[in-house]
Parts: C-alpha cells; sequence; structure tokens
C-alpha cells in the first residue's frame, strides 16, 4: 500500500483525532483532578446472565461458546468506552444522556410500588375514590335531525309536527353524514361525534318524543329519545387486576415525588445573579 493512500485514511485520521483528544486531556487536566483510573473489567455472575437472557430472548435459544464470547467482548468494549467517555467528561451537557439518567433516578424512587399489595380495604377506598374511573358511562338510543342554521320557529314547529306523525327522519332537515338513528352508544362517543354535553342535554328528554332543538358542534337538532340505560360501577372483583395496577401506578407517582422532594432539599438553588434559595 502506498504511504499516500495510509495517509488518506479516514481510519488513520480516527486514531490520530482521538490520540489528541487523549493527550490533551491528560495535559489540561492535573492528576490530583483526575478520578482514580480502575483498569479492571469486572464482569459479574448476574451480569453474564443478563447477558445471556437478553441473547436468547432476541434469538429464542441459548448462545453458542463462540457467541458467548462475542457478548462477554461487546460487553467489555461497551465497559472500556463508557469509562473513557465519562473520564472526558462526554457526559456533560447531553441532554439525552441527562434525560435517561433522570429516567432511571425515577425508576429506582418507584420501583418498590411494583411489588407491593394493598389489603382488601386499602384497594376497595382507592376504589370507591375512584369510581368514576371505573364507572360504566351510560348508554344513549337516539333518532335526531340536523336542522337547517335559518329554520325559524314554525319551521321547526311544522317539522316537529311531521315527525311526531312518523315522517322518516332520514329524509328531513339539513343534509348531513350523521346517522339519523343511533342505538345504544356510550355517551363519552356520542359526545366525541356530537360534541362535548350533548348526551348529557338528550339524556334529560321525555322518552319516545320529538323535542328540542338541541345545540350539538353542528348546530341545533330535534332528538327523540329512545332508550336510556344509567351507567353503572361493576363491582370491585370484576376490575380487580386492573384496580390493582392503577393502585400501584398512583404508589409508584406518589414515592417518585416524594424522593424528589427529599433529593432537593439536600441543595440550595443558587440562580442568575448570585441570589440563592433552598429547596422546599
Amino acid at each position: 500500500m502506498k504511504i499516500g493512500t495510509i495517509l488518506r485514511s479516514p481510519l488513520l485520521h480516527f486514531f490520530v483525532l482521538g490520540g489528541l483528544v487523549f493527550g490533551l486531556y491528560s495535559v489540561m487536566t492535573p492528576p490530583e483532578v483526575r478520578a482514580p483510573r480502575d483498569d479492571v473489567l469486572r464482569l459479574t455472575e448476574a451480569e453474564m446472565n443478563r447477558l445471556a437472557d437478553g441473547f436468547l430472548a432476541a434469538w429464542g435459544r441459548p448462545p453458542t461458546e463462540a457467541e458467548s464470547r462475542g457478548l462477554v467482548r461487546d460487553w467489555a468494549i461497551e465497559e472500556a468506552m463508557v469509562r473513557e467517555a465519562l473520564a472526558l467528561g462526554l457526559d456533560k451537557g447531553d441532554a439525552m444522556i441527562r434525560n435517561r439518567m433522570r429516567a432511571k433516578m425515577e425508576f429506582l424512587a418507584e420501583a418498590p410500588a411494583a411489588a407491593m399489595t394493598p389489603d382488601t380495604a386499602t384497594l376497595e377506598a382507592y376504589y370507591a375514590e375512584n369510581a368514576a374511573q371505573y364507572a360504566r358511562p351510560a348508554r344513549l338510543g337516539f333518532a335526531q335531525v340536523l336542522l337547517p342554521p335559518d329554520a325559524t320557529p314554525e319551521e321547526i314547529a311544522a317539522l316537529t309536527a311531521e315527525l311526531t306523525q312518523g315522517a322518516d327522519a332520514a329524509g328531513l332537515g339539513q343534509a348531513t353524514m350523521l346517522p339519523a338513528m343511533i342505538g345504544a352508544m356510550p355517551a363519552p362517543a356520542i359526545d366525541r361525534v356530537f360534541g362535548a354535553g350533548f348526551a348529557a342535554a338528550i339524556g334529560t328528554l321525555p322518552p319516545a318524543r320529538w323535542s328540542g332543538p338541541v345545540d350539538s358542534g353542528y348546530g341545533q337538532h330535534l332528538v327523540r329519545l329512545d332508550t336510556l340505560q344509567d351507567g353503572a360501577l361493576p363491582p370491585l372483583e370484576a376490575l380487580h387486576d386492573k384496580v390493582l395496577a392503577d393502585w400501584r401506578s398512583e404508589e409508584a407517582r406518589k414515592m417518585r415525588g416524594a424522593f424528589t422532594d427529599e433529593l432537593l432539599g439536600r441543595y440550595t438553588l443558587e440562580l442568575p445573579g448570585g441570589a440563592a434559595q433552598a429547596q422546599p
């Protein structure tokens, strides 16, 4: 290989630049400031098992002897590079690294909640306090006709009379893609289609007769309430696993908050301009 080709090699440039970086760090960082260097890469049995388990999960079989050596080598490369990067301060000012470390600290703070099992009274109290979250919503079946935006009271009254006499709702009123007949739809779904508050408004109408107008996100409607099934709270046993998971999630949130408050209490916040205040 020619000397010129070697000198133009990107790999050579990489090694030269790396050497300069490490050399500059050694020159600019006094020995007493540098962290004590640990040149031993200690692979624990637990970490080795983790590597093997990861391989098994990815490939559906345990690693061969050669693949195990490869896993160990990859771990050693990663560990060595992380140590050198930390020694050079490459973690400083990196938002992704900071966010990852924060996420790990939060995980450590809330991890115990995943193994907690509340007694029956505690879970029942949590269920009662959050009943609205678990209640089955009311379901409504109804017919509707969207009124023209310029409909007069007289025209609305005439249209109401026509519907009362049995006219087909699908052929009356303003043309729209909305269905004329809706059967037993949950109230939240009705509000998603017609706009917030529409289900509650038609739920107060007298059944089996055309009433209105009722306002929606599309305009005004004449509505006939056909069926109304009130919402109900299922027994705790029917939702036990979900309620338990939600309770643990809430406990984890509390643990994270308490940990954060205690952690901040160890520090004083110094603001721009030299002002300082204790953390709450």
